[in-house]
Order: structure tokens, then sequence, then C-alpha cells
């Protein structure tokens, strides 16, 4: 039981970025390393724990079960979340510490202020090629919001897009 605690601890510690991170360090340590789940009862891990949300939650609960019965899944879950919910609980300790400091909330009313301006500058990098579109496909959005807010059949939009790309494109040659 003390090895299973130990291996789910040191996979809840560095296995950051949800279950696929988690997935090759779980196989190799239930599969290749200790040889608590054949491949094949991996895989039908693998399966239960994505069908359900929190992957990680649940493969640690089917490998703990495999190992040691219902004890083993309590404890095989609970240890693969103590390390996050430890350091958590610490950088909110932290947090709350600083929050009384004047220095850091005038330090957080200027970050506001910075993430505020790189979220735009990032909005205007990402937006302005928006405005070199041909002019043909906002006309074709402008047609369908008017289609949606007058209520007009999309038949009747398609005839008269077509009428009028005809026209359009007759008078170029």
């Amino acid at each position: 039981m003390l090895e299973l605690v130990l291996r789910f601890l040191l996979i809840g510690a560095v296995a950051f970025g949800g279950g696929q991170a988690a997935l090759p360090l779980v196989e190799r340590i239930s599969v290749a390393e200790t040889g608590w789940l054949t491949p094949t009862e991996f895989s039908i891990g693998i399966g239960l724990a994505y069908i359900t949300p929190g992957p990680v939650l649940i493969l640690a609960a089917y490998v703990g079960y495999h190992v040691k019965g219902i004890l083993g899944a309590v404890a095989a879950t609970a240890a693969v979340f103590a390390v996050p919910v430890v350091l958590s609980a610490a950088a909110a300790q932290v947090v709350w510490r600083l929050n009384t400091s004047e220095r850091f909330r005038i330090f957080g009313r200027f970050a506001s202020v910075a993430a505020i301006g790189l979220l735009g500058t990032t909005l205007l990098s990402l937006g302005l090629p928006l405005f070199d579109l041909h002019p043909a496909l906002l006309l074709g959005a402008a047609a369908v919001l008017v289609m949606d807010q007058c209520k007009i059949s999309p038949v009747l939009l398609i005839f008269a897009s077509a009428f009028i790309g005809g026209v359009v494109g007759g008078l170029r040659l």
C-alpha cells in the first residue's frame, strides 16, 4: 500500500497538464515498472477514465482498486491529488499575506492595466488581418445578418446573391 501511495504522490507532483500529460507516467508506473496492470487492463482503465470527467482521478482509482481493492482506490485517488492540494493551499496563504501589503496591491493595480494593454495588443494583432478580407466575404456576412434579422428565406438569399454576382461580374467584363 505504501508503494501505491508514494507512486501516486509522484504522479500528482510531476504530471502537469491534465490527463493526457499524466497517462505516460501512470502507464510506466502501473504496467512497466510494477506490473500492477497488464497492457490490456491499462487500456481498459484508459477507456473507463475518458468516459467521465476527471480521467486522472478515475485512472488512479482504477489502478488502486486493482492493487489493493477499495482501500487502494481511495488511497491512490487521495495521493494523486495530495501534492496539488497542498501546493494550492500554500500559494493561497502566500497570496492572502501579500494582499495585506500596500506594495502588492499597487503592483496588482498596475499589473491589471498592463494585462489589459497586452490583451488589446493581442486583439489588434489578431484582428487587423480581418480587415484584409475580400469584399465578397463581407457582403456575404452582411447578407446572412440581414437574412437572419429580417427573417428572409435562405433560398431567396441564394437567388439574390447569384443575381447580384452575375450583374456585378457582367459589369466587369
